[in-house]
């Protein structure tokens, strides 16, 4: 249930940043499309395959998750946020498998889902960062709000939990979308990634010492933690 409460701020911050982007008209309809579909059909697979994995199976998943990510962070995606591309965007159908799998992710786990969502984007699509936070918000929206119906039916939402989340998603989901689209948002979101990152590993690594990364409070903390990437 942890992971699919999860789920409802994640949908409500995305909402916010998707009216602030699209007012700002960073948002191309059919581009958009394009990155939703293949996304969202991923993101409904994956949820489908939440409760049969065994909680010591999910937190190795998860703590592979946030190394594999810190390591992208450190190696590649810093150069990645900083490159302007001169050349058009694109969509091909690489692109539309690399969002299939990012999707997967996304309805599977979700945490450092939208890393890996971003370096789609800007590194094989050739957006740029303003534009790739657009549609990444976008996708995060709609694939998270389409897991939200499989979770629901299932009743794996705490909504009284979730609503409550919310309320720091609308605010978060506003400033964020106005910052990513400022000059400095290069610099400053590689260094919030990172800082991010080194926070969830701490974060891993007290749930672990004190036995708890495996309950139900646990999987909820550590997966909350992840909502504001």
């Amino acid at each position: 249930m942890a992971v699919g409460t999860n789920r409802l701020p994640i949908a409500i911050s995305g909402a916010m940043a998707c009216i602030t982007f699209i007012r700002a008209g960073k948002v191309d309809f059919w581009m958009a499309v394009k990155v939703v579909l293949p996304t969202l059909l991923g993101g409904v697979i994956g949820s489908l395959f939440i409760n049969p994995i065994p909680s010591v199976y999910l937190q190795w998943i998860i703590v592979g998750s946030v190394v594999i990510a810190l390591i992208l962070l450190v190696t590649s995606i810093k150069k990645t946020l900083q490159k302007t591309h001169e050349e058009p965007p694109r969509f091909r159908y690489r692109d539309a498998f690399y969002l299939f799998l990012v999707g997967l992710w996304i309805g599977l786990i979700f945490l450092d889902g939208a890393t890996y969502l971003l370096m789609v984007l800007i590194l094989s699509m050739r957006l740029h960062l303003a534009e790739a936070n657009a549609y990444k918000n976008i996708v995060v929206f709609v694939v998270t709000t389409g897991t939200l119906f499989v979770l629901g039916a299932n009743h794996d939402i705490d909504w009284g939990v979730g609503l409550t989340l919310s309320i720091g998603g609308i605010a978060g989901g506003y400033i964020g979308a106005k910052f990513s689209m400022h000059e400095l948002a290069k610099k400053w979101t590689y260094r919030m990634l990172l800082a991010i990152m080194i926070f969830e590993l701490a974060h891993i690594i007290f749930l672990y010492s004190s036995g708890n990364l495996i309950s139900g409070n646990g999987m909820m903390k550590l997966m909350h933690s992840a909502t504001v990437k």
